[in-house]
């Protein structure tokens, strides 16, 4: 009867298991989706462009065409690795999970056109685009994957150093967005960081929401 039971509580935790780690993946899909979109139709169509790895596939982009959704494989593939002996296996999966998802949406997107017209209203799109990369990256960040290198590049730099990790995203964004002006006016990347300031705002509010009544159950 012992076995019985002890069996019974071995498969029901296994079953909880797998059912955790199915809502992660399909939550980590959905925030690739947010992002990709956001990217696509925000960013890129409207010369909003963000620190980290992404800032830079938009740089790479605009400067010698390198097609977004390779090059994002290329970097991510070759930092997630970095990051795999700091943080371990669960992480590489769930990140590799969301790098793929968000070149595989990209292109998508890329195939079928801007779904969102070119905004006359700067203001607006800043505020978009903020809330549309927050969004994305906050629900993957969330559970438990980097939404790209450069959010593993910063979580390893941040354990080797003495840097706060908030500290290190602070100077990867600035540095991009200051080689961004080889293709965009200062009047742009006013507004990009703005729209920088926004999706990191967006991204601790997610993360953050509700973790002290978790913590307390």
């Amino acid at each position: 009867m012992y076995i019985i039971l002890v069996n019974q509580k071995e498969k029901d935790g296994i079953f909880v298991e797998k059912r955790t780690h199915a809502k992660h993946i399909i939550l980590i899909l959905l925030g690739s989706l947010i992002l990709s979109f956001g990217i696509y139709n925000l960013n890129y169509q409207n010369n909003i462009t963000e620190g980290g790895v992404l800032g830079l596939l938009l740089l790479l982009k605009n400067l010698f065409n390198i097609e977004l959704s390779v090059a994002n494989l290329i970097i991510d593939t070759a930092l997630l690795i970095m990051a795999y002996k700091f943080f371990g296996k669960q992480f590489l999966i769930y990140s590799i999970i969301a790098t793929f998802s968000f070149s595989t949406f990209y292109e998508v997107f890329e195939s079928i056109g801007p779904l969102i017209p070119v905004l006359n209203s700067k203001f607006i799109v800043t505020i978009l685009s903020g809330l549309f990369v927050g969004v994305g990256v906050g629900i993957i960040v969330r559970n438990g994957a980097a939404a790209g290198g450069d959010d593993a590049l910063a979580m390893v730099i941040s354990k080797i150093t003495s840097l706060n990790i908030g500290n290190v995203y602070m100077i990867g964004d600035v540095a991009v967005l200051m080689l961004s002006l080889t293709y965009l006016s200062v009047y742009d990347i006013f507004w990009s960081l703005i729209a920088v300031n926004i999706s990191g705002r967006t991204i601790d509010f997610i993360y953050n929401f509700n973790k002290s009544k978790l913590v307390k159950i």
